[in-house]
């Protein structure tokens, strides 16, 4: 899966490089002591060196060898990480779920359930329901209450007929006091096909063949028949 191997690449190349300085560290390290114990063998007993030179590239080499230690320890959780991310979308794929978004897929015989977000208190606001051509197929008012709100759609037109199959889109207008349009957020439902990894490396879930972050779902459960 393409989101396991993007991430799991960038996690053994971070991996590769603190290997491959760690080693260069401990090569750098073994000369320093090699040409320290030559120094200290033949400096003059009534002129000893100064160890105060020796003392901080001890402790600069100590300091380097921490960070890379603290390094691999990142990976090592942005590995566990990754795992516990990858298994937790893995187990998306396949169920219902409802997304932020304003796009969904009716079936033509049953009704569908979304919702949506009041950022305020609004004194007025209209749900409609478009098809694909951008004509309002039906409408009704909205909740005046700020917070999240359940809608359901029976799946009729505005004659009560029911619409056809096909993609629909839901618009809600909400306005303020001033007459300031609110933005408001809309939840649909889907079904969860596949998992992906974006172009930031981040996982994501193709939802009605759109790619939604795992944190854009606020509903999960078992697919429907």
């Amino acid at each position: 899966m393409t989101a396991v191997n993007t991430t799991s690449t960038q996690v053994q190349t971070n991996a590769t490089k603190n290997a491959t300085a760690s080693s260069q560290l401990n090569q750098n390290f073994d000369d320093f002591l090699q040409m320290l114990t030559t120094q200290l063998q033949n400096q003059d007993p009534l002129s000893p060196m100064d160890t105060a030179q020796f003392t901080n590239q001890l402790v600069q080499f100590s300091q380097v060898e921490q960070q890379l230690r603290g390094n691999d320890t990142l990976n090592q959780l942005l590995a566990m990480q990754t795992l516990n991310m990858t298994a937790l979308g893995v187990s998306f794929i396949g169920k219902d779920v409802e997304v932020a978004g304003d796009t969904f897929t009716a079936d033509g015989v049953k009704g569908v359930s979304m919702s949506y977000t009041l950022p305020e208190d609004s004194t007025s606001g209209t749900i409609s329901i478009l098809d694909e051509n951008g004509d309002t197929v039906y409408s009704q008012d909205a909740e005046k209450t700020a917070g999240t709100h359940e809608f359901a759609w029976d799946g009729k037109n505005s004659s009560g007929n029911m619409a056809p199959a096909g993609n629909y889109t839901i618009k809600v207008s909400a306005g303020n006091a001033t007459t300031t349009s609110l933005n408001v957020t809309t939840y649909v439902p889907g079904r969860v096909t596949s998992l992906e990894s974006a172009d930031d490396g981040t996982l994501v879930l193709n939802v009605n063949g759109v790619k939604v972050p795992l944190t854009d779902v606020r509903k999960i459960a078992e697919a429907s028949i």
